[in-house]
């Protein structure tokens, strides 16, 4: 557990260096995959500032995913079963598993982290998700800088 409490410092450190908040998203992707060697990840947000609506994080989902998101007491973790959100990563057709974790703000789901692997047991519905629940809550507090203020 301290190797990945090491890591998980890094990745928080990493964001909070990042001083855009455009280049959030981005940074927080390749220091996932830098740190905890994952394959694919990518971050899709909802209801962002209009100076970010043309960004890739900013892109549509569909209603299912979001609602599919909001469902979500603990990240999903098991295998690629077809989900939209795969095909938000660079190779979709390689993600065997994969892991979706909601971005919450308050109590509105702000967005989806997805992570993907061809390993088809990286990902497993019985592995435990404490570090996942931690950076995706980082991860959407940092990014509710992208949001507009309320």
């Amino acid at each position: 557990n301290v190797a990945i409490a090491d890591r998980l410092h890094r990745f928080t450190r990493s964001i909070l260096l990042t001083g855009d908040p455009a280049a959030l998203p981005s940074r927080m992707v390749e220091s996932l995959q830098h740190e905890f060697l994952i394959p694919q990840a990518t971050i899709r947000l909802w209801g962002v500032s209009e100076a970010y609506a043309d960004e890739a994080f900013a892109q549509p989902a569909s209603d299912d995913v979001k609602s599919f998101a909001a469902s979500l007491t603990t990240p999903y973790c098991g295998v690629n079963a077809g989900f939209e959100a795969a095909g938000w990563l660079g190779d979709p057709a390689a993600v065997a598993s994969m892991a979706m974790i909601p971005l919450r703000q308050g109590d509105a789901t702000i967005g989806l982290l997805v992570l993907g692997s061809p390993d088809a047991t990286r990902y497993a519905a019985d592995m435990g998700t404490e570090f996942l629940m931690r950076i995706g809550d980082t991860a959407a507090a940092a990014l509710s800088r992208l949001r507009p203020a309320t």
